[in-house]
């Protein structure tokens, strides 16, 4: 508890992306309520339940927050049979139906031990796949915006004004 209001002092993110669900509940029952929290690298287990993902319910909490859950391009999160980085747009697309347009971000976590699907693993042409796969599935150029940065740079503005 000392830790969460320390950091709501400090007016730095709560992140809660490795919390268990009691530590995720319990966080926010004492996080300034004023101030967003995120989930920076996470997936849907609406999509794929495993013990890393975050339910609707939790997403519904981040985004009434102001804040952003940021969608992991790892295998493993994402799903059992992965073929290429359209599932990631399952995930995002759960946790905007979730918590609305507002709430959904790409959070890669890309720090080597990350495995992509095939497709998402040249770099940054891995984000023009995203954006193409988006346009395939006619999201609109404000939703498009918002999850490749824009939902973060407002929860971000929020706490860091």
């Amino acid at each position: 508890k000392d830790f969460i209001a320390w950091r709501d002092s400090e007016r730095i993110f709560v992140d809660l992306a490795h919390a268990s669900p009691k530590t995720f509940w319990d966080a926010l029952a004492v996080h300034d309520k004023a101030l967003p929290a995120i989930v920076t690298h996470t997936g849907s287990s609406a999509v794929h339940p495993m013990w890393r993902n975050i339910d609707d319910r939790q997403v519904k909490a981040i985004a009434d927050s102001g804040g952003v859950c940021g969608v992991i391009l790892q295998r493993s999160f994402l799903g059992k049979s992965v073929k290429d980085g359209r599932v990631a747009l399952d995930h995002l697309e759960a946790f905007i139906r979730a918590g609305g347009e507002d709430c959904a971000a790409i959070g890669t976590d890309l720090d080597g031990f990350i495995v992509p699907p095939p497709d998402l693993r040249d770099g940054a042409t891995a984000y023009y796949r995203l954006v193409s796969y988006m346009l395939e599935r006619r999201w609109s150029e404000a939703r498009i915006r918002g999850v490749l940065g824009e939902n973060f740079l407002r929860s971000f503005r929020a706490i860091r004004p």
